[in-house]
């Protein structure tokens, strides 16, 4: 008889992977600087509970402990394309100038007791009211410029604040958010920064009468689990929802991402065209690069990088290797540059992000700059994900990754897969969690359990497939997904046919309620040269899918009506096409340009 006994206690496959998952990102952990190490990993739905950081400690501190202090952090370029930089000490110094400011100005209650606003864009002010609420250790919101009346009250209701910072040059802005009724008690920080009057962005040039900085703030260390920000959704599908994200599992995530996919160091240097008022902007623009010691390029507009000019200056003026991009931003460019190339021999990764990037476009980029060198990822992520899900390595044999395909989760312990196997599409979830997942909706509990199925795995609400070597293609949103005569048919699946029709810029597919059929197909597109005759679009659909897939009706309008985050808002096409004389379409607010809801109910009178 043996005297020591051994028994094996079976453990089945979902309970290994998730002792693999805390042992992996109990390893990931050690990437950033903590000021007490956790002890647990992930407990109630938590990652790092236990530890205490902070994220401004590790995007700024450490650099300059490194000796990174006179290097360049950030390039900025202005409307007018005006550029500046910062360099680490720069950041340094500047944030504690804010935080002197606000805690001259306000209360430790007012500062503590509610989410603080930030309205702005990717500019000086939002960079430097962002980075030093987060060295005090307070929560906060950003929203872009370009907010409406009513949708800025809806968030300031939502968010409770009573702190909102502006740039000086604002004034627009305040005149509508004090016209705002049942708001109380609403205080500027106003005249902090102006970002026009600023000649080289040095501490000494800004409203400090001292030439040094005799005010030096400590950091404050928080919770690995405080809500370090809150940040809403796009609302393609709806109403926006308030995204709470953590401290310690978002900036570790996002410096995570930023070296597992795109291969990121120090010598780095990357251009986001993303507002900070997204996730993309947040996570690849600033926190991602500054915690890696890389340089960022901040545009204050977007669409300024539609210029062929501009976009070749900046590529080889400042030495840019990562490109990051909405796709429909890609295809604008191509819209507006046709085959003209140039040559960036600098340029090593184009990231695409917000659909899927079609195999025309992607090999259009490619021949664009001429460059074999050039590396195209797509990426797949959400708000509330915190950072990129799935997408190709920068590492990786990327000719075996098909575009138009987001790749295989970044790792293999996310554990993503499709709800039905027997299905060939189907809605994509995530088994295990991950340190970026929101920890909250500002919305309620309530709100927040939406996100989680039964079985605890992670909804992301978007309906996926798998190619043979089990790459995922992401079909668009279970709202978008179209019963077209009893076939179901993904709007993106769609869209990425008709964008292979030469001289078609962009579209948008959707399902329309008919008493005959159920739903029956509707195309809106743009063009760059002339019209697109019906029978070329019914042509492709039926090659591709059959000819249940003919549209009712083709529409040519001037401009596709889209999130600031580049995003196509079917929803609206479709409540317009079916209520064109409705003058309630739901939340637009982070639409970019609203008179095209005008162009469109007048082309579809006229038809």
């Amino acid at each position: 008889m043996l005297k020591n006994k051994i028994v094996q206690k079976s453990v089945s496959f979902d309970e290994c992977m998730k002792i693999l998952m805390k042992n992996y990102w109990n390893k990931k952990s050690k990437i950033i600087e903590w000021h007490k190490k956790p002890k647990h990993i992930i407990r109630n739905k938590l990652f790092y509970d236990d530890g205490k950081l902070n994220i401004a400690y590790n995007c700024i501190q450490t650099n300059i402990n490194n000796g990174l202090k006179n290097k360049i952090a950030i390039h900025l370029i202005d409307k007018n394309e005006k550029e500046s930089f910062l360099t680490y000490g720069d950041l340094d110094n500047l944030i504690d100038h804010f935080i002197y400011f606000l805690k001259k100005n306000y209360s430790k209650s007012e500062l503590y007791s509610n989410i603080i606003s930030i309205h702005s864009s990717a500019n000086l002010c939002s960079v430097i009211s962002m980075l030093g609420l987060m060295k005090m250790g307070i929560t906060y919101s950003v929203f872009f410029n370009d907010l409406s009346h009513e949708a800025i009250k809806l968030r300031l209701k939502l968010l409770n604040s009573k702190i909102i910072i502006s740039s000086a040059t604002n004034i627009d802005f305040r005149k509508k958010i004090l016209g705002i009724k049942k708001i109380k008690k609403i205080k500027f920080s106003e005249d902090i920064f102006s970002h026009r009057n600023i000649k080289n962005i040095t501490f000494e040039s800004l409203i400090s009468k001292k030439k040094n900085n005799p005010y030096k703030y400590r950091y404050k260390f928080v919770k690995s689990n405080h809500p370090s920000f809150v940040l809403f959704t796009s609302g393609t599908t709806g109403a926006p929802k308030g995204i709470i994200h953590s401290t310690g599992g978002y900036i570790l995530y996002s410096k995570y991402t930023c070296l597992e996919q795109f291969g990121m160091i120090k010598k780095s240097i990357i251009l986001t065209a993303s507002d900070a008022g997204w996730i993309n902007g947040h996570t690849y623009a600033l926190f991602g690069p500054l915690s890696i010691g890389a340089t960022t390029i901040l545009l204050e507009t977007p669409l300024s990088i539609l210029s062929r000019d501009l976009m070749k200056k900046i590529l080889n003026k400042f030495k840019v290797s990562i490109l990051y991009l909405p796709v429909t931003l890609i295809r604008m460019i191509r819209a507006t540059t046709g085959e003209k190339k140039f040559t960036s021999k600098y340029l090593k990764t184009l990231g695409s992000m917000g659909e899927p990037l079609s195999s025309s476009v992607a090999k259009w980029f490619s021949k664009f700059y001429s460059t074999k060198a050039l590396q195209i990822i797509n990426t797949y992520f959400q708000t509330e994900t915190g950072g990129i899900i799935c997408s190709p390595k920068y590492s990786d044999d990327l000719k075996k990754v098909p575009y138009g395909t987001v790749g295989k989760p970044i790792n293999k312990y996310l554990c993503v897969y499709l709800e039905n196997k027997n299905l060939e599409k189907s809605e994509i979830k995530i088994k295990n969690l991950w340190p970026g997942i929101l920890i909250g909706v500002i919305n309620g509990v309530s709100y927040y359990k939406k996100y989680f199925d039964k079985y605890n795995s992670f909804k992301l609400f978007d309906y996926a497939s798998l190619d043979k070597d089990k790459n995922y293609l992401i079909h668009g949103r279970l709202d978008d997904v179209i019963n077209i005569r009893g076939h179901r048919v993904g709007s993106g699946e769609i869209e990425s046919v008709l964008l292979k029709i030469k001289n078609l810029s962009e579209c948008g597919a959707i399902g329309v309620e008919d008493s005959l059929e159920g739903q029956v197909l509707v195309i809106f597109y743009t063009s760059s040269k002339k019209k697109i005759l019906s029978e070329n679009i019914n042509k492709e659909l039926i090659k591709k899918f059959g000819t249940f897939a003919v549209p009712k009706d083709t529409i040519q309008i001037s401009e596709m009506p889209k999130t600031r985050s580049g995003k196509i808002l079917r929803r609206l096409l479709r409540n317009i096409y079916e209520n064109p004389h409705d003058l309630n379409y739901g939340d637009i607010s982070t639409m970019i340009n609203k008179k095209i809801v005008t162009e469109i109910k007048q082309i579809l009178s006229r038809s």
